[in-house]
């Protein structure tokens, strides 16, 4: 029996920032489910549950770290990964708040958001290491 792929949830207005993640989250061996916006991922979500969500803190319509709200509302556990093109330590400590798992600046390499996926997939391997 295949395992099934691991879905990864984007939600980014920015459309050539959308489909170049698509692209990044399908070399590391993910399934992309692109949103350019939270109220198109709140009316459509993924058929499959995603490991993760990779939020725009600042995506138009809903502000992006509303979304931790919404989606806490809904009863659901799905990691957030807050991302943003400036590295604002107020933005930073509001995901943190808020209950994101991470926060990615957008001007970071690939590694470092498959770092952050890892991490949202197997939250309790990853703290069995850092002790």
């Amino acid at each position: 029996m295949e395992t099934p792929v691991p879905t990864v949830v984007v939600v980014e207005d920015d459309s050539a920032t959308l489909k170049a993640l698509g692209r990044v989250l399908k070399a590391l061996g993910f399934d992309a489910a692109l949103y350019s916006s939270t109220q198109e991922f709140l009316a459509s979500p993924p058929q499959t549950t995603p490991v993760c969500v990779l939020l725009d803190a600042h995506v138009k319509g809903t502000p992006g770290l509303d979304l931790q709200h919404q989606v806490a509302a809904l009863g659901s556990s799905i990691p957030i990964i807050v991302m943003s093109a400036l590295d604002d330590l107020d933005v930073r400590a509001d995901a943190v708040r808020m209950g994101c798992v991470g926060y990615f600046d957008k001007t970071s390499n690939v590694d470092e958001l498959h770092k952050l996926i890892s991490s949202a997939l197997h939250p309790a391997a990853d703290r069995k290491q850092g002790d």
